[in-house]
């Protein structure tokens, strides 16, 4: 599980968040189970296949963020059909509805999946799920990307890719850590004047304050698509500030380092929300020189340089440049990917009769789903309605004109934390630094 400012999603500017659950299962106290009460049960479902749709905004401003969360689930019934399908029956993938990029839009989005009697709606990608107690309230399960609201993704029928609760307040030992695997002493945190971006750098500034690390500027009052970032980077460089934490989006990311550069700061460490995307590097390499993100899932180079350790991300790369060779590779893409998975998982367990009450009750009872090695455990026991408070990271760095895992251990990418955890606290003098230090590999977290 993890909270919203360590994950590396495009969006830049979109705040994350998603679930919470209801009625509890003997055994098992925090699991969601649903009882569909109308006739819809198993709608979309024939002998031969299963009927699913997807919605989001695949037009308008945002479209190059959330579109690919529909690729990465078709790819994945793409690759799933040619295989066979699930229990002798493929996927009818359809309807695919746009909601332009409109709340309006959205909401006659999901009326269009409800009426088109789809099984499940798998590949949610947008910044306005309005439409999403349309579908709660018709019992369709939902499987996407949670770049939304708690209420939004209420319910033991909503499956946000990755975990669906994120708790945007606990601290992020991670980017401390980071400020000191570098040698880093001075911290600042910048972020744009609007909610969805200065409220992803809540935890990092928690973080820092609890360890202790001298922050002198934290900036959250950027304003959006702003002309010239010289003021700020000149109040960096008079507090003498070598490591910073940028809330924004790439084109804002982009803009500050290249002023650092500028300003003759290009050696300061830079962690960036946004930007692991291989064409942002490829159109911006000098800018992007040495810049670090926090990933919640397995980096995408790992199939190069640690192939078949984790499978799942293997057979993500290679289902895209098969079946999407256009598309890049991005953590929304993935996020569509694991949602495709996860929903396939569900209906493997539940065998030949296939009903979303089923289905959504086989989910909840996974404790460690990890998508075959592409992301961190999840255990959606709890996943609905909070987090544990450990949280495992993969760093990731730009070498040149690649993006390499960093920081990692010999038997995994991936670090894990307890953001729980007391370290720091107020028995350490302000003045001094708290070392952070890390907790064994969780079960499930992948590695080998």
């Amino acid at each position: 599980m993890r909270n919203a400012a360590e994950r590396v999603l495009p969006v830049g500017l979109i705040a994350a968040v998603a679930l919470s659950g209801a009625v509890l299962l003997g055994g098992c106290a925090n699991v969601s189970v649903l009882s569909v009460s109308h006739a819809g049960d198993a709608d979309g479902v024939s002998a031969t296949s299963i009927r699913v749709g997807g919605m989001g905004s695949l037009s308008g401003f945002v479209a190059p963020s959330f579109a690919p969360v529909v690729t990465g689930a078709q790819v994945y019934f793409d690759a799933l059909n040619a295989a066979g399908g699930v229990h002798g029956r493929t996927i009818d993938y359809s309807p695919l509805i746009d909601d332009g990029t409109s709340p309006s839009g959205d909401i006659a989005a999901a009326q269009r999946l409800v009426a088109s009697k789809v099984f499940a709606v798998v590949g949610v990608g947008t910044p306005f799920f309005t439409g999403s107690s349309v579908l709660r309230s018709a019992g369709v399960p939902v499987f996407g990307l949670q770049e939304n609201t708690n209420e939004q993704w209420a319910g033991p029928t909503m499956f946000g890719a990755g975990g669906s609760f994120v708790d945007a307040t606990l601290p992020q030992p991670q980017v401390a850590y980071l400020l000191q695997q570098t040698h880093a002493h001075r911290a600042a945190v910048v972020a744009y004047n609007v909610a969805q971006s200065s409220g992803g750098c809540v935890s990092v500034i928690r973080a820092l304050a609890q360890f202790h690390v001298p922050t002198p500027v934290i900036d959250l009052s950027v304003p959006f698509g702003a002309a010239s970032l010289d003021a700020d980077v000149t109040r960096l460089q008079q507090n003498h500030v070598d490591f910073v934490v940028s809330c924004m989006d790439a084109t804002g990311n982009i803009k500050l380092s290249q002023t650092l550069q500028q300003h003759g700061m290009g050696s300061t460490v830079q962690y960036w929300f946004d930007g692991y995307n291989a064409q942002t590097l490829h159109d911006n390499r000098t800018a992007m020189a040495g810049i670090y993100y926090l990933a919640q899932m397995t980096p995408f180079e790992v199939s190069a340089t640690d192939p078949r350790v984790y499978p799942g991300t293997d057979a993500f790369n290679r289902a895209m440049t098969r079946y999407a060779p256009t598309t890049p590779v991005s953590s929304a893409a993935l996020a569509g990917w694991v949602s495709a998975d996860l929903f396939t998982k569900g209906l493997r367990a539940v065998g030949a009769d296939v009903t979303r009450t089923r289905l959504v009750n086989a989910i909840n009872r996974l404790t460690a789903y990890n998508a075959d090695g592409a992301i961190p455990p999840v255990d959606w026991t709890i996943a609905h309605v909070k987090v544990d408070g450990s949280s495992c990271t993969a760093f990731v760095q730009v070498h040149g004109a690649r993006f390499v895992p960093v920081l990692g251990t010999a038997d995994s990418v991936y670090l894990c934390f307890n953001q729980k955890s007391r370290s720091g606290g107020t028995s350490s003098p302000a003045s001094v630094e708290v070392p952070v230090t890390t907790i064994p590999r969780l079960p499930g977290v992948p590695g080998r």
